[in-house]
């Protein structure tokens, strides 16, 4: 089976791409004839992007609307380019920007490579080296035929490991949550990774199971993507920008709790962003239901709404499990004030790194939690007994 093509003509999907861009405060490359500069993606809207050129920069570069100008980018992982043309300039909270059409099209410009599919974090992946010793290493991509695996951290000469054509065995645990090994074979080196065919000889039921987990893996993204997706626009907000109603429809929505998983019992995950919610939910989604919400200063409750939380109770939400990255203050500090001020009844679990554990669990135990929870590295079979064994004995 070949590899799906990487390239973007959904409207809508594309719209997605720069979304994410001007969430995570990304910058993308333009060419114009001889010029060529990075600059942040601060707003998208239906027809257009939004980028932080400045005037000096806009006079520099002579750029007249209708100016056809070269966009590059990476999404995920994957470089894509594109053409776009310049259509006027302004400013956006007090900043210079500069307004160019949005993509009819973004072209991948890897399309040798055999992973379609990038997670949102690289997924833990065991694998044997050319001596069979077993290393870790961290599944960046994933494709129909094989996938691209990082080495560990401080290798510096791929070849010193795997050789071109080395074959090689890699364990996907982590990411379809039970034992699963497949032969490869060392198809190419990559920037800092190794591109693993799957060999010949492997087990085709093996090779199935592969398949319907990418498959399922690709949909759920999707639907996360979808969740996320904002119609009317999105800009990179300056809270202390003045309101106005104008650009209501391009501000992104506020904190509320996703569903990542639907299912009782319902684990709520309060965490910066959604890479490590979506990791878990991954790992532990066949036994429990989970939400993720990065939430800011305020209480949690009153953002639980859709969770079923009201006067009477904490709805859905079963256990709460704050990890060590958050948005505003620390974990602990988060733990404390729920568990002090909002007097909450539900378990809570801080979730951090293995290092010093004895003394997070001390301090998680302080601020009112039940435990601290290692989670890096992830070991699935050991989180997800904790928390069957939590919510059973506050069930």
């Amino acid at each position: 089976m070949g590899v799906h093509s990487l390239n973007q003509d959904r409207p809508e999907a594309i719209r997605m791409v720069f979304q994410r861009l001007c969430e995570e405060e990304t910058v993308v490359s333009l060419v114009f004839g001889a010029f060529r500069g990075d600059f942040r993606v601060l707003g998208e809207a239906p027809d257009r992007v939004i980028l932080g050129i400045s005037d000096v920069e806009r006079g520099q570069w002579r750029l007249k609307v209708g100016s056809r100008l070269t966009l590059n980018l990476l999404d995920r992982g994957l470089p894509y380019e594109a053409v776009v043309d310049f259509q006027g300039h302004g400013r956006l909270h007090g900043a210079e920007a500069a307004h160019v059409t949005m993509p009819r099209v973004l072209r991948a410009l890897d399309t040798h490579r055999l992973g379609d599919f990038v997670p949102d974090r690289p997924v833990p992946c065991p694998f044997s080296d050319q001596l069979n010793n077993v290393k870790d290493g961290h599944a960046t991509a994933f494709g129909e035929d094989g996938l691209e695996l990082a080495p560990p951290e401080g290798t510096r000469v791929l070849s010193d490991m795997l050789r071109l054509n080395a074959a090689s065995t890699v364990e996907l645990r982590a990411a379809l949550g039970d034992n699963l090994v497949l032969p490869v074979k060392v198809a190419y080196f990559g920037e800092r990774v190794w591109g693993l065919g799957i060999a010949d000889a492997a087990d085709p039921l093996a090779v199935g199971r592969y398949r319907q987990w990418l498959r399922e893996a690709r949909h759920r993204q999707a639907q996360r993507d979808l969740a996320r997706f904002n119609p009317g626009g999105l800009e990179f907000h300056r809270p202390s920008a003045p309101h106005d109603p104008r650009k209501e429809a391009l501000r992104p929505p506020s904190a509320l709790p996703k569903i990542l998983v639907d299912r009782d019992p319902m684990v709520l995950v309060l965490a910066e962003g959604e890479a490590f919610p979506v990791r878990l939910a991954e790992a532990i989604g066949r036994k429990f239901g989970v939400a993720a919400l990065d939430l800011g200063p305020g209480p949690l409750k009153p953002a639980l709404g859709a969770l079923g939380a009201d006067d009477q109770g904490w709805g859905r939400i079963r256990l709460v499990l704050i990890h060590h990255l958050q948005r505003t203050g620390s974990a602990l500090d988060r733990c404390r004030r729920l568990a002090q001020e909002e007097a909450c009844p539900l378990p809570i679990l801080v979730a951090g790194t293995e290092e010093a554990a004895d003394l997070k669990r001390n301090r998680a135990v302080s601020a009112g939690a039940l435990d601290h929870l290692v989670v890096e590295p992830l070991h699935v079979l050991k989180v997800i007994r904790t928390l069957e064994e939590t919510i059973k004995l506050f069930g």
